[in-house]
């Protein structure tokens, strides 16, 4: 792919001279560049222990498919300014996404200053250089996102529409660009390194769930939307929105509307982004790469006292935990959770799916959102969402034995521990407390708040249930130690059996919840004996032995 793009970027030598710059060594770094992009580990494959060594053509094959459900809505929904307002804030969302999640490593770059100024490249050269490799980049996710949608409306419409469709996508992706430029300025002025990789984490893991939910949740909800009949009115709101002012261009053009707040729309769609990139490109893209240079070095850092031990974290840790080791394995696992980048990555998105799911459990039905909300105090949905909690300790569990700083678990066979469950349990502990409970909790409000205070009881039986389940797989899994395993030794072989004890386990205890539910007070006759099991499963577990520790 990298060569097609170069050979591309050759048919423009003649203007890169014209700037000046010396267009071998351009040519030379945004090849470079190119080959590191398909070797990158892009969002679509982060949980894959080997991606493969076209990536970036696999990433925009992904979007592309995601684009057939984009086009479906354009083809289907009959008010044509509404499917291109869907299809415009999909594009625009997908790009500042991606350009935030998966490109902002090669944005926020510094090591290019470092190893190639020292050398014989001018600076201009450098810095065009990387505003080639940006367009290449923006130009490749543009054709994946637009490819089907664009098929979609030829077929449905004509070829003058197509290309006015076509020039409002260029638009659209030079706007989500200016934002995400600007975004990126506006945290460097008020943030320091550590809290804007903080940052870009969270919007990772925004994506995520956004692409799933997206996925799952638009087509339920237009559904349910009286298509036929929907009218969208403009309003002065919608000015602020560049997804509205793409969308009333095109309507302008198809249905040939020349009122006021059309011609407005279509004002804005033509003049505001060439209009914004220019006073990016003359006064806010030097400040950027200004604070970008401090980025490596180190400026506007302070210092602050960091306290090795926290007493709510101790406190907590006292409580639950009987042994110096349990307590050392509790604090690592409990604050590397809260601190470690990619282990939130991993684990973080599973609370933005428990809301997605719990949405869909709640849309089953054909009613309106209104209809269904007042139905459901009159159903047992939930106890449903009180098990919805549990993906997050088993997504955990699957992933906390994962590091790629696995070297340092050599820590383990140095100590003098005798009884290696002891750190098995300290972690499940950790994984329950800091993961599963704050969940939970928000889940048992809301449902009190739907269902009233009669439920209480389903709750605290869903509590030490999901305790079980927890305890009853941790026993039947694998046993590794937390953070001793290579991300690529993951083995799948055995799995599938697991697999099925797992559903097994979670069905007869959900099943048990349900039937004890037929009749009054026999869930709080029924703790007792959770209580039981919950203490004598946790003591197996704590005295696993080395001889079943797989390493």
């Amino acid at each position: 792919m990298e060569k097609f793009l170069l050979k591309f970027l050759d048919l423009f030598s003649w203007a890169y001279k014209l700037i000046p710059v010396d267009y071998a060594q351009l040519r030379a770094i945004v090849e470079i560049k190119l080959i590191t992009d398909n070797r990158r580990q892009h969002i679509a494959y982060r949980k894959n222990q080997k991606e493969p060594g076209n990536a970036f053509i696999m990433t925009l094959f992904f979007y592309s498919i995601f684009g057939v459900f984009v086009a479906l809505a354009l083809y289907t929904i009959p008010s044509f300014i509404l499917s291109m307002i869907v299809f415009f804030s999909y594009l625009m969302v997908m790009v500042a996404m991606t350009m935030i999640t998966d490109f902002s490593s090669i944005l926020l770059d510094t090591s290019d200053n470092t190893v190639i100024l020292p050398r014989p490249v001018d600076g201009r050269t450098l810095f065009v250089a990387r505003v080639t490799h940006i367009l290449l980049y923006v130009g490749q996710l543009t054709i994946g996102l637009c490819l089907v949608p664009a098929i979609a409306v030829f077929i449905k419409y004509d070829g003058v529409l197509l290309l006015g469709f076509l020039t409002a996508s260029v638009l659209s992706v030079i706007m989500a660009v200016l934002i995400t430029n600007g975004l990126y300025l506006l945290i460097l002025q008020f943030a320091s390194e550590e809290k804007l990789k903080n940052i870009i984490n969270y919007f990772q893991i925004g994506m995520a769930v956004s692409i799933m939910g997206g996925y799952q949740l638009l087509p339920r909800i237009i559904e349910r939307l009286d298509m036929d009949t929907f009218v969208f009115r403009i309003s002065w709101w919608n000015f602020l929105m560049p997804p509205v002012w793409m969308a009333g261009a095109m309507e302008t053009i198809y249905s040939g509307l020349t009122d006021a707040p059309h011609i407005a729309l279509t004002v804005c769609a033509v003049l505001l982004p060439p209009a914004g990139a220019f006073l990016v490109n003359r006064y806010l893209t030097p400040l950027f790469h200004q604070k970008l240079g401090t980025l490596g070095s180190g400026e506007g850092r302070t210092e602050k006292n960091i306290t090795n031990e926290s007493p709510v974290i101790n406190s907590i840790s006292d409580w639950i935990t009987f042994s110096p080791i349990e307590r050392g394995s509790f604090d690592l696992i409990f604050r590397m959770l809260g601190r470690d980048r990619k282990i939130r990555l991993k684990i973080y998105p599973t609370f933005g799916y428990i809301v997605v799911f719990g949405l869909i459990f709640t849309m089953r039905g054909k009613d309106d959102l209104a209809t269904t909300w007042s139905e459901l105090p009159g159903t047992s949905y939930h106890l449903m969402l009180l098990y919805l909690a549990f993906m997050v300790l088993q997504v955990a569990l699957y992933e906390i034995p994962y590091s790629d700083d696995f070297k340092a678990s050599w820590i383990y066979f140095s100590a003098p521990v005798e009884k290696p469950g002891e750190l098995l349990s300290g972690m499940l502990k950790a994984i329950f407390i800091r993961l599963f409970l704050p969940g939970y909790l928000v889940i048992g409000i809301v449902i009190l708040f739907i269902w009233g205070i009669h439920v209480v009881d389903d709750i605290l039986f869903g509590l030490f249930n999901n305790v079980l389940m927890l305890i009853l797989l941790a026993l039947i899994n694998k046993k590794h130690l937390p953070f001793s395993m290579a991300p690529s030794v993951r083995n799948q072989a055995g799995n599938l059996m697991r697999s099925i004890l797992s559903v097994v386990i979670i069905g007869v205890l959900g099943g048990i919840h349900y039937l004890l539910t037929q009749q009054p007070f026999l869930l709080f006759f029924a703790i007792p004996i959770q209580l039981v099991a919950i203490y004598f499963l946790s003591k197996v577990y704590s005295r696993t032995a080395w001889s079943r520790i797989t390493l």
